[in-house]
């Protein structure tokens, strides 16, 4: 048997080389298509299916509180609400919770904000962690007294320390506080993906006590026991938080209608990345599905060329099954060959997808693609598949020839003419109708796009810098102290050359998302049933307005009239700004000004109204807003937006140079155009629309190469009937108009199919639209003629080539 195998592989080598541009057009369109579905595998497998070395990583489940009258679905959770399900060791094998967020860091070299991760419960055991250097800390570490440790991330203690083991008990500063290095990760232990330091929560009964239950901030992962299942677990999460509703009536309003929810750990991890690595992954599978019908028909039409062969050794005595397994085992090289080249084009799309900027800096999930294991084995499986779809309808027709009959119409010259058309014009047609879907989704993403680019956002994000500054508690205890640094840091600014406006703000547009928080208005007390009173909080300094472009609509903005009121002040009341959303939504069409708020801090008066902020995303309306003063409210966290003529290097040099005449302790860190924010919001559908106009390109590619080839065959075999035609009076245009005929009807059914298939698929897309539907008309029907138009031109060649065949020729050919 192996023998056999041995022989029918050189044969079919032999075969091969006798034809390298058959050969070379295989190879080439299936190493198209296995490595597309080879890269976009790679993504898949990183993001959704293998994200973390972290045992039993199906079982993982994010626990979130959700609090629909607040504004605040699946939001993170209060320490007491993580404590209570770090006890439900009935649900969860091992249980953690974390938190991010950003310090300075000072003990060795210059101070740098750092990016901090603080944990609750088994974080380090259910992730399955070693250390690489030391210890990891563990639930223990939490107790109240017990030493404050941190642990460091591989790649910061190779860019930090120097890779120096000796860093093992040393101290170092954050924010104030002194902590020891007790372990480094290894490189593979990535997780939350931006960290650089973890350390303990001290857990202590202040930080469990019923006022903390609802300060949402940290992110609850469990490992589910085996015998739980999801449903069940959806159940006990409801129960559990009917018990808390009973426990403690003051913290959980039935206004919140809160409750329990999760969602598989990997889904969460991959947040928006999900939906279109799916969609991605349907799309490559038509481009192998298109690249596969484009090599069956070349193999028939090479079979086809070949019957009288197989005729001939069938009726000199050769069995049936060993020409189709010739056939199968010279499709299999060729599936072999164009596999190979296939990890080639995928290990370069890899490359340029992990060398990409615009994207790594969006979707860090994206660093960690690479050919692993399964990625290999995954080729190989889509190769072997290749081969079979491409390969087993030549074979069972070799299988079944008739000598008779073959021989008969080769004396006719019309071999195998009639039995290969249906077969060539049907795969054809697939390769038009997947073609079609391709080039419609992709016309419905950079349509989308275009719809979100023409979007106002409420500001005007051109010739704006920012940057962002952390205020150390330590050094700036009180409000007074952060109140004359940013007022200082903005009388710098202001009179420098080249600065046209400089703001402050608390929360940047698409930077850091809104910090959404109940709020009353005094006089106007909530209906029964009807939803909580919420709006996004901004605490802004500066000339923040003018800065970012948002209008004033009413009234005024803040001014040095604005200061922080002291309780005996007779006018206690601090100023408000409101955007236009709050002011229609809850005013109409009431005047808001000088009416009061009760918001996050004391009661205010509304003194101004402004253009709403898209400030999350561009597809999303703005939310409502209630501007602060950082003067009334002070805050130790602000981005700084400068607007002027300065180029972005020499911008980010103007201000780090005021800041150090102040603090040259002071970072700043988050440094980008206000553009390139706004840009970021948009990544998940431009990745979606890049790579799907790519393959939809390819797909054509392929698809007019079938038309092409399929209608040149056709011609091919018809010479000698046009010659006939020609001889009996056919003008050249008639022969033309015939074969753009045939080429006409293809395309039309391809056109049909592929129209019908998207309108059942379109709905697939709609997490990556944003103001045009999956149906759109006009972009069928512009997909559509397009799709016609240059298949059409593909048919044209054969046909204008039939046209010009002289008569006394086509007759000679047999």
């Amino acid at each position: 048997m192996f023998d056999t195998l041995i022989r029918d592989v050189r044969f079919a080598l032999r075969s091969l080389a006798r034809r390298p541009l058959f050969t070379g057009i295989v190879v080439v369109t299936l190493a198209l298509g296995i490595g597309a579905n080879t890269a976009i595998f790679s993504a898949v497998h990183a993001v959704l299916l293998r994200p973390l070395p972290a045992p039993a990583l199906d079982r993982l489940v994010m626990v979130y509180d959700d609090l629909p009258g607040l504004n605040l679905p699946k939001s993170p959770m209060g320490p007491g609400e993580v404590a209570d399900l770090f006890a439900r060791t009935d649900l969860f094998e091992v249980s953690a919770a974390y938190s991010e967020q950003g310090v300075l860091l000072a003990g060795l070299g210059e101070p740098q904000r750092v990016d901090v991760t603080q944990t609750m419960g088994q974080f380090f055991d259910l992730l399955g962690a070693r250390p690489y250097l030391g210890r990891l800390y563990g639930a223990e570490d939490s107790e109240p007294g017990r030493a404050e440790v941190v642990v460091l991330s591989y790649a910061f203690w190779r860019s930090w320390a120097g890779g120096d083991r000796g860093i093992l008990g040393r101290k170092v500063d954050l924010n104030g506080g002194w902590y020891e290095v007790i372990g480094v990760l290894p490189p593979e232990a990535r997780f939350p993906r931006k960290a650089q330091i973890w350390i303990p929560v001290p857990v202590t009964p202040e930080l469990l006590a019923a006022n903390n239950r609802l300060r949402l901030y940290m992110s609850f992962v469990g490992r589910l026991r085996p015998e739980v299942t999801r449903e069940q677990l959806a159940g006990q999460l409801r129960t559990e938080a009917e018990r808390w509703h009973e426990r403690f009536p003051g913290n959980y309003s039935p206004q919140h209608r809160h409750t329990l929810v999760s969602e598989p750990f990997v889904d969460a991890l991959a947040g928006q990345l999900r939906p279109v690595l799916l969609v991605l992954l349907g799309a490559v599978g038509l481009v192998l599905l298109i690249a596969c019908a484009n090599v069956a028909s070349l193999q028939m039409v090479r079979a086809t060329g070949r019957e009288r062969e197989l005729a001939v050794r069938t009726a000199l005595g050769a069995s049936r099954w060993p020409l189709a397994r010739q056939l199968l085992v010279e499709s299999l090289v060729l599936a072999v060959a164009g596999g190979l080249a296939g990890l080639l084009v995928g290990a370069w799309i890899v490359e340029i997808l992990s060398g990409w900027d615009a994207v790594q800096a969006q979707f860090s999930a994206l660093e960690d693609v690479r050919l692993s294991p399964a990625v290999l084995t995954f080729t190989a499986g889509v190769t072997g598949l290749s081969a079979l779809l491409f390969g087993l309808i030549p074979a069972l027709r070799a299988a079944r020839v008739d000598p008779q009959e073959v021989l008969k119409e080769a004396s006719r010259g019309t071999s195998g003419g009639a039995r290969q058309k249906r077969l060539l014009e049907g795969s054809v047609v697939v390769q038009l109708a997947l073609t079609l879907v391709l080039l419609l989704a992709s016309a419905l993403t950079i349509r989308s796009l275009s719809r979100l680019l023409d979007t106002d956002p409420g500001f005007k994000a051109e010739r704006v810098m920012t940057m962002s500054l952390s205020l150390p508690r330590v050094r700036y205890p009180g409000p007074a102290a952060r109140t004359a640094f940013f007022d200082a840091l903005l009388e710098r600014l202001e009179v420098s050359p080249g600065v046209e406006a400089v703001g402050l703000v608390a929360g940047l547009p698409f930077g850091s998302g809104g910090d959404s928080s109940p709020f009353d208005l005094p006089g106007r007390p909530q209906e029964p049933g009807e939803p909580e009173r919420h709006a996004n909080i901004r605490i802004v300094a500066g000339d923040y307005f003018r800065t970012l472009g948002i209008p004033l609509l009413r009234g005024r903005s803040f001014d040095r009239t604005d200061v922080l009121r002291s309780p005996d002040d007779p006018n206690p009341l601090i100023s408000v700004v409101i955007d236009e959303t709050l002011a229609k939504k809850y005013f109409g069409d009431e005047d808001p000004i000088g009416r009061q708020i009760v918001h996050a801090g004391p009661p205010a008066v509304i003194v101004g109204i402004v253009g709403g902020v898209r400030d999350e995303e561009l597809g999303r309306e703005a939310y409502p807003t209630v501007y602060y003063t950082q003067r009334q409210i002070p805050a130790g966290m602000m981005a700084i937006a400068v607007r002027g003529s300065l180029e972005p290097a020499a911008t980010v040099a103007l201000v780090r140079s005021a800041v150090a005449q102040l603090d040259r302790e002071i970072p700043l860190y988050k440094v980008a155009p206000l553009t390139e924010l706004v840009d970021r919001s948009l990544g998940t559908r431009r990745l979606a629309m890049a790579v799907l106009t790519g393959f939809a390109a390819l797909s054509l590619a392929l698809a007019v190469l079938g038309v092409y080839g399929v209608i040149s065959y056709s011609v091919t075999q018809r010479t000698h009937e046009i010659g006939i035609r020609m001889a009996l009076g056919a003008r050249p245009e008639d022969v033309e108009r015939m074969v753009l005929a045939a080429g006409l009807a293809l395309t039309l059914a391809g056109t049909v199919a592929g129209t019908l298939v998207f309108l059942g698929l379109g709905k697939a897309l709609g997490a990556l639209l944003y103001g045009v539907g999956p149906r759109d008309p006009l972009v069928i029907g512009l997909g559509a003629a397009l799709l016609a138009g240059v298949a059409l031109i593909a048919t044209y060649l054969p046909a204008r080539r039939a046209a010009e065949l002289s008569p006394l020729e086509a007759l000679r050919v047999e």
